[in-house]
């Protein structure tokens, strides 16, 4: 006899965070698919607390660089992303999904991906960059370098100046520890600062030097030779600092001659990176007019020039990268992340850039305490 209870239809479910499904054929770029509700997942349980819906989901391969800018996007625009790592052959690009899991799900291009994000969340920086001629890329950024390396030194002042301040009211807990924390800021500043003008040295001022003329350089290169010992010493000076005991006279003394140092590097390197980028920098457009003269631009055109300049800077865009951002400010960042998206031609060197970028906004590395003491300002 048969069976006379027929067999329960068995509903599939899928769990909230699971990628959604693509539909067949893919979806055209920036089309916009209403997702059907879930309708098991919309039951309300009254065993568990009702938990607020993230602004957005991103889905995307933890491997693809325009996952993690897209990431930073939103971080850097204040809003903080679900991210569910997804791998898909059919559609390998991210997704994003607006609202709950019955919100718009969208594709497309990276400028279309970047173009969305901007238009729902107005607030800035953009994500989408105006795009600059080879000559223009390189200038920009050069100075992005400079920007970042005065606001870091500006913030070694401060932070050395509320040490005096709270040394005069005898405060002595913390300071041990404020002490070594400038010291690591400043050493780590100090390598930024010596790979950049090694860069220029032996990257920029001889295309420079040919373009204009011979000696073009002179003045900036005894400029970089005169900044070791000023360095050495600022150096000598926390080492002191740090041997003597809080809210001394001895203590007292070296804050106040670390400070002026301080000061006089600052003068010094605001003179020396306005002169640059007064004297030499608009040199630089002369030198690719003269290469495309010559046809000689295979190797520079297409965000070629930033391209060299990243690698020849190898540890501000490794292990340095996230100190380096942390003194631009936000709109400046996304500058920059734009540019090396696309100079860098090695997907896993970019993806590692910018997911140490995602560190440093998410408070989880080293330089996370730096990027809040500059945002104190």
């Amino acid at each position: 006899m048969g069976n006379c209870c027929p067999e329960p239809h068995r509903q599939s479910h899928r769990h909230p965070l699971s990628p959604p499904r693509i539909p067949s054929p893919p979806l055209p770029p920036t089309e916009i698919v209403k997702a059907r509700p879930n309708k098991a997942a919309t039951k309300p349980d009254p065993m568990v607390e009702p938990t607020e819906e993230p602004p957005v989901r991103l889905y995307g391969p933890e491997t693809c660089p325009l996952t993690w800018r897209l990431r930073l996007t939103f971080l850097y625009k204040g809003i903080t992303p679900q991210f569910i790592p997804r791998e898909s052959p059919i559609l390998p690009g991210p997704l994003l999904r607006f609202g709950g899991m019955s919100g718009d799900v969208i594709s497309g291009s990276e400028q279309e991906l970047l173009e969305c994000i901007d238009k729902r969340f107005t607030g800035e920086p953009n994500g989408v960059v105006s795009k600059l001629e080879p000559a223009e890329e390189v200038v920009l950024a050069l100075e992005l370098q400079h920007k970042s390396l005065e606001r870091h030194l500006e913030g070694i002042i401060r932070s050395v100046k509320e040490m005096a301040v709270a040394g005069k009211k005898g405060r002595k807990t913390g300071a041990a520890a404020e002490g070594r924390r400038i010291s690591r800021w400043y050493a780590e500043l100090v390598e930024v600062m010596l790979e950049h003008a090694r860069m220029e040295e032996s990257l920029l001022f001889p295309v420079l030097e040919r373009a204009a003329y011979k000696g073009v350089c002179k003045v900036a290169n005894e400029q970089h030779a005169g900044d070791l010992p000023m360095l050495n010493g600022i150096k000598e000076d926390i080492k002191s600092l740090l041997s003597f005991e809080a809210g001394t006279s001895l203590y007292q003394e070296a804050l106040l001659n670390l400070s002026q140092r301080l000061k006089k590097l600052q003068e010094h390197c605001k003179d020396h990176f306005r002169e640059e980028e007064k004297e030499l920098f608009p040199l630089i457009d002369s030198v690719y007019r003269m290469q495309r003269i010559e046809s000689d631009i295979s190797n520079w055109s297409n965000s070629g020039w930033v391209g060299q300049v990243v690698n020849a800077t190898e540890s501000i865009h490794s292990r340095l990268f996230p100190f380096f951002i942390a003194g631009l400010l936000p709109h400046e960042a996304m500058e920059y992340v734009d540019l090396i998206c696309r100079s860098t031609r090695d997907p896993q060197r970019l993806v590692s850039m910018l997911q140490s970028l995602t560190s440093l906004l998410e408070g989880t590395c080293q330089s996370s305490f730096i990027f809040d003491s500059l945002l104190k300002k």
